[in-house]
């Protein structure tokens, strides 16, 4: 690593060849209540002043995971769904295929 740090040209061929950027947008459509002005959905992702709209993916996280964001988003995706299936008196059914 000391030649890296010692020579500019191999500093520079280094960054060039291992850094990327990564964009995971997240964090665009604050949960909270219905008075709140900065928040767009409530807990479950219903959007504040529109019938039969939800949001229910990235977009909610309160903040962005230091990981990639997929897992949290199908955990957020998750509970969406079980509230809704709640709020329809419907029991969560799993079926196996074989």
């Amino acid at each position: 690593i000391s030649d890296l740090l010692n020579n500019d040209e191999l500093l520079d061929h280094f960054v060039r060849q291992n850094v990327f950027g990564n964009f995971h947008p997240t964090s665009t459509c604050r949960m909270g209540s219905a008075h709140d002005p900065n928040s767009v959905t409530d807990p479950t992702g219903r959007v504040h002043g529109l019938s039969g709209l939800r949001i229910a993916d990235a977009s909610v996280m309160p903040f962005c995971p230091r990981a990639n964001t997929n897992i949290p988003t199908i955990m957020v995706a998750e509970k969406m769904s079980d509230a809704i299936l709640h709020e329809r008196g419907a029991a969560m059914k799993v079926s196996l295929v074989k």
